[in-house]
């Protein structure tokens, strides 16, 4: 397990991260399209990869790492669909964490 930081809509959010997902690091597409008169997603059709899931108000969510910009979003498992396209999925994944590992630091 790896512990991440991560900013989400001006909140800072602390998850473990397991290096080894249980049915292997897979990308996932969001819901949506930005040009969707009825509900405008700015990353909808994207990939994103789910890396734990928090409970944020007394719901749970799935902190996901977006391919599109580097950046986290919170969604639930209904926003989130298979995506065909698994290329770089892994690598994709390695990095976010060795990007946002809480490392600790000598005093």
């Amino acid at each position: 397990m790896t512990r991440i930081r991560a900013e989400v809509g001006g909140l800072a959010i602390t998850a473990d991260v397991d290096r080894e997902a249980p049915l292997g690091w897979r990308f996932w597409t969001l819901a949506g399209f930005p040009g969707d008169p009825l509900q405008p997603r700015p990353f909808g059709g994207s990939r994103c990869v789910p890396l734990a899931t928090v409970e944020i108000g007394g719901c749970q969510r799935w902190l996901c790492a977006m391919e599109l910009d580097g950046t986290f979003q919170l969604f639930t498992g209904h926003e989130l669909f298979p995506c065909a396209d698994q290329a770089g999925a892994a690598p994709f994944v390695e990095a976010v964490i060795d990007s946002h590992a809480d490392q600790l630091r000598l005093l």
